[in-house]
């Protein structure tokens, strides 16, 4: 399955890109070629997942490099599975929750 990631700050677009794939998620940066005023051709990370299992290491992930330093701290992080799309603006435990729930095929109706 396919997971893209958005960014609202190219930096840290970039920086959550290095941080999954040092995760070992299989994370790549491309361009959606639709967002205007990107500074950059790469504005999205595409990362495949085998199962819905991996959904949650993904986002725990996310959340771990959220709470670190090494990204801008008011950046939006938007998460799109298909037709659905959640965006986040922190990673607490309410946050990572909802974004779980949202991304995870078993719960669809």
């Amino acid at each position: 399955m396919l997971i893209q990631i958005t960014s609202s700050d190219d930096a840290s677009l970039h920086s959550l890109a290095e941080w999954l794939e040092a995760d070992d998620h299989r994370a790549s940066l491309a361009s959606s070629g639709a967002r205007r005023g990107a500074q950059s051709p790469v504005d999205l990370i595409d990362v495949v997942l085998s199962n819905a299992t991996a959904i949650a290491a993904l986002i725990l992930s996310y959340a771990q490099w959220r709470r670190s330093k090494e990204h801008d701290a008011a950046s939006k992080i938007t998460f799109r599975r298909g037709d659905v799309e959640i965006t986040a603006e922190d990673a607490d435990e309410e946050t990572v929750q909802r974004i779980i729930k949202a991304l995870d095929d078993d719960e669809r109706p």
